[in-house]
């Protein structure tokens, strides 16, 4: 699937076999709607990667952006009302409108741009895609009109096509931020929100923030491991396997795995560089190596620690952390016991769960009491 930032490898794959492509970015919503802003799918002439909510809805955006591929125009906006969906015989949760921004990208003015996307999120520079949604009345580029815009040390604001230097300049708070959003400009060029979309002669940008790709590193190459690749991998995650056995690190073990690494555990992860938007668990074959897995991660600034065994294992391993010196907040910010509490019994149910964990914590940033329940002394010894 082409989940957050890979979408841009899918569109430097569709460039580089010299096919355009339409650019499908949800700008605004009102109301429930299946999909946030930010939310994108790319159309080309043999179907589509990503998603922006599934139904009548995409499939009538996918019929624009074909429409626009084939009469090779340069942009539209859609509006998807799915306030409707209430009338059919399967009633669904979602009941409001997306606005849609849809873009046509070739091969010879894009290809490089969709390059620099990939390469950011990629190696998780913060920038974002600049697109002019509307021009104004006295707009300097056309609707569709886009660019990447780097947002450090060296802010690169000469490089989004008929948008000034000081509305560049901004927004760069927003770009900083990661949070996708439509903004509109005033008489002075002072960037502001929309809510709502209509012709009054102001331009409006949408301002996309790169996410980088989230890498998801399994310590231990097990039977949880193998279906927690797999999962993992179709939830939009880079995945890297460790282990120390070569007869389980494999590639015919591992096919979606980006990345498999063969060597001692603790040397394997301080090889990674890990960073606040890794997510590591340890699922190996025993406690000592859990331990040691989980100290050298939280030692790091990894984003994400979590660890399997039950509520006694865990509190015996977080004292015995504690009195090898993990600061008392990194140890309140391991996962442990690790995944969901739906009940999971077989590696493929506990593999589900604990992805599951992994994309409430992406989504919303919440922890529930049986995910927290590491702090230190509020987690029961019984089992």
């Amino acid at each position: 699937m082409a989940g957050f930032d890979s979408i841009w490898l899918d569109a430097v794959h569709t460039l580089e076999r010299g096919d355009p492509f339409a650019l499908a970015t949800v700008v605004n919503v009102r109301g429930s709607t299946p999909r946030e802003v930010g939310a994108k799918m790319i159309v080309h002439k043999n179907g589509q990667s990503g998603t922006i909510g599934g139904g009548c809805g995409e499939a009538e955006v996918f019929r624009k952006a074909q429409v626009l591929l084939q009469e090779e125009g340069g942009a539209r906006m859609a509006e998807v009302d799915l306030t409707g969906d209430f009338d059919q015989r399967e009633i669904g949760t979602c009941g409001g409108i997306m606005d849609v921004f849809i873009s046509r990208w070739t091969p010879a003015r894009d290809l490089d741009l969709a390059r620099r996307l990939a390469g950011a999120a990629e190696r998780g520079v913060a920038g974002a895609l600049i697109s002019v949604v509307d021009p104004g009345a006295a707009g300097e580029a056309p609707a569709g009109a886009h660019a990447f815009v780097a947002a450090g040390a060296a802010f690169e604001s000469a490089t989004a096509p008929g948008i000034p230097a000081l509305v560049l300049d901004r927004i760069r708070g927003q770009i900083l931020d990661g949070v996708p959003c439509l903004l509109g400009l005033d008489g002075e060029g002072i960037p502001r929100p929309v809510g709502r979309i209509g012709p009054n002669g102001a331009a409006r940008i949408f301002v996309d923030p790169v996410i980088g790709v989230e890498r998801l590193i399994v310590v231990g190459a097990g039977h949880i491991a193998v279906p927690l690749c797999d999962i993992g991998a179709a939830t939009g995650f880079r995945v890297t396997v460790i282990d120390d056995r070569a007869s389980f690190a494999n590639r015919e073990r591992f096919p979606k795995a980006a990345e498999i690494i063969v060597a001692p555990f603790v040397s394997a992860i301080e090889s990674l560089a890990l960073d606040s938007r890794c997510r590591l668990v340890s699922v190996t074959r025993g406690h000592s190596f859990d331990e040691e897995v989980v100290r050298a991660a939280l030692m790091s600034p990894c984003g994400f620690v979590g660890m399997i065994g039950s509520r006694r294992r865990v509190a015996a391993t977080i004292e015995r952390l504690a009195a090898l010196g993990v600061p008392p907040m990194r140890l309140e910010a391991l996962h442990a016991p690790l995944g969901l509490a739906i009940g999971a019994q077989t590696p493929e149910e506990i593999a589900v769960s604990i992805v599951a964990e992994l994309i409430r914590e992406r989504r919303t940033g919440e922890r529930d009491e049986m995910t927290l329940g590491v702090r230190l002394g509020k987690l029961s010894r019984q089992p």
